[in-house]
């Protein structure tokens, strides 16, 4: 008989790294908002489903798109408490119980960001997303109304799933959470080189948001670096600490008149930006709290950072971590919910058929003063300088036609 405690949501085991990332090994426990008993085998709920292929399949492409028809292995069962955590992680259902609750996972702090459920943009279509968790496939993608992934094989020929890698399942399901809320452009029009770019970017930022929500994640990123996050960061000499690889692509150190027109490589600024914007933001709070002895500001310094400068950091933030471990996690959680929140309530700020980078980064400081985090808005403002996305000289009206009237210089 299930527990009598349906409002607390099911359990399920997520990996916030691949598993073969060193110290992700063993996955975490984690709960998804659906009550207990909504969650059918499959897993499936009122919204997707997991159908794993026991035939070769190829990736799906138009016109051939869901729904999978074809012989399928058995589904993963819900246990008799009605929760998905008594799978074996190497089994065949544990795939697909592990893509289904990470993309519940980043629906619900996505959601929980925006104030209201995402509605999928396929839904005139289709009822509920397809996800197939295993194909004959070196790749994964996001399609419509449709996720499937292959597996990557490693130098010693072993086969990897990406549907064992949360960063791979979270940046797919960030286009479509994208789509969702800011929609896709008519058909036969052409958007600009920052759109696809833009996708790419908030897709990985999906990926780096939803492993800041894992306690393994957060203890480990902050315990190797004794809460200085520039250990974890490409702007300084210490990438090679970073083995998470939402870090290593959100700490670049990329500059608009350094990329070219390929959407990765666009990407990399804006969600460079982002990121400073975090590591910046969570700074101040530390030192605002008087956990760590530097002045604020430090970090827009440290983008040019050196031995000595890298050394002064190590050692403030080192004499006072070991006694507030839960104080510097409590400030990182605030930053990356003060963001993540004003990043997600800008996409309904957002044109598709005109976005652009100024646009999208004036479009999160417009909604960090809604928020009255007007001083993390200046943060922003100037991560995004230093990455060449807005010109300091320009002026800008934010809120255009919403009936404000503030400008920045």
């Amino acid at each position: 008989m299930a527990e009598n405690n349906s409002g607390a949501g099911t359990r399920f085991l997520l990996y916030p790294q691949a598993p073969t990332t060193r110290g992700y090994e063993k996955p975490e426990l984690v709960w998804i908002s659906d009550p207990l008993g909504t969650v059918g085998a499959g897993p499936s709920n009122d919204r997707m489903y997991v159908v794993d292929p026991a035939i070769e399949k190829t990736p799906y492409e138009f016109p051939f798109l869901p729904p999978y028809n074809g012989p399928s292995f058995p589904m993963a069962e819900p246990g008799p408490d009605g929760h998905f955590d008594h799978l074996d992680p190497d089994s065949r259902e544990f795939l697909g119980a592990h893509v289904f609750g990470c993309v519940a996972r980043v629906l619900d702090i996505w959601e929980s960001y925006l104030g209201h459920r995402i509605d999928w943009h396929f839904a005139g279509h289709y009822q509920r997303l397809e996800i197939l968790p295993l194909i004959e496939w070196d790749n994964a993608q996001s399609g419509f109304g449709y996720l499937e992934f292959g597996y990557d094989v490693s130098e010693s020929g072993a086969a990897h799933p990406y549907a064992l890698n949360f960063d791979v399942i979270a940046h797919e399901i960030g286009h479509s959470l994208l789509f969702a809320e800011i929609g896709l452009p008519p058909d036969g029009f052409t958007p600009g080189p920052d759109f696809v770019a833009y996708h790419e970017g908030i897709s990985d930022l999906c990926s780096l948001i939803g492993m800041l929500h894992f306690d393994t994640a957060m203890d480990r990123l902050l315990r190797r670096g004794s809460g200085n996050l520039l250990a974890m960061n490409e702007l300084n000499a210490f990438a090679e600490l970073a083995d998470e690889r939402q870090v290593r692509i959100a700490g670049n150190a990329r500059k608009m008149s350094e990329v070219g027109e390929e959407p990765h490589d666009r990407s990399r600024p804006f969600t460079g930006a982002f990121f400073d914007a975090v590591v910046e933001t969570y700074h101040n709070m530390v030192v605002d709290q008087g956990l760590v002895d530097l002045p604020r500001h430090g970090i827009a310094d440290a983008r040019d950072l050196n031995v000595d400068l890298a050394d002064r950091y190590g050692r403030a933030f080192e004499e006072s971590y070991d006694l507030n471990h839960f104080r510097f996690k409590a400030a990182l959680s605030d930053a990356r919910d003060i963001m993540g929140t004003a990043l997600a309530r800008s996409w309904a700020t957002l044109d598709n058929q005109n976005l652009d980078y100024v646009t999208a980064g004036y479009a999160v400081c417009d909604m960090l003063q809604e928020m009255n985090e007007g001083r993390v808005a200046e943060t922003v403002m100037e991560c995004l300088y230093w990455r060449e996305i807005l010109n300091p000289f320009d002026t800008f009206t934010i809120g255009q036609g919403r009936g404000r009237n503030r400008v920045w210089v």
